[in-house]
């Protein structure tokens, strides 16, 4: 005999997560997270894998470097779930905007609500600030674009390569 799991009452409550300052010794984790993030058509090029290693070297050091050119004052955070690392976040806060420069959750906690919490505490930021919450994402990138758009961003601008995202608390 099988039985059901009782009904939920109420809101689902949202995984537990902490912020903490991103360090150099993260390094390796964020370089790890940035190859797990490029999804998986890189791992199936005709590349040699150590001539892959090294281009994901060379633009992981290029996204590092290109976030503190466009970004020098971001608040740069690894997310850590029971404990462990779980992600990394990058924002910029501004006179009039929170602006979410980049966010990657591990593989293994992708799918379990960590990337909408952070989301949602963002929003709530950004709400008690009177501020949009405003963030690029890749056009290739879909489940992140429907998370998105699941939690009410709306599109405010395009390139050929990205979509700029826009929420706004009313």
């Amino acid at each position: 005999m099988t039985t059901s799991p009782p009904e939920r009452e109420g809101p689902v409550a949202q995984p537990a997560f902490a912020l903490r300052p991103e360090t150099e010794a993260d390094a390796p984790f964020r370089l790890a997270l940035f190859r797990a993030s490029r999804g998986p058509g890189w791992d199936q090029t005709l590349i040699p894998p150590d001539l892959l290693t090294k281009i994901m070297e060379q633009q992981f050091h290029a996204q590092t470097q290109g976030y503190r050119a466009a970004f020098p004052d971001a608040r740069l955070e690894i997310v850590m779930v029971e404990g462990v690392p779980a992600g990394r976040l990058a924002t910029h806060r501004a006179p009039g905007v929170l602006h979410l420069i980049d966010i990657a959750v591990t593989p293994e906690r992708r799918g379990q609500g960590v990337g909408g919490a952070i989301l949602r505490d963002l929003m709530d930021e950004a709400r008690a600030a009177g501020a949009p919450l405003t963030l690029e994402v890749a056009r290739d990138n879909l489940d992140a674009q429907r998370l998105y758009h699941r939690l009410g961003f709306a599109l405010a601008g395009a390139s050929d390569t990205h979509l700029a995202l826009r929420w706004d608390p009313a």
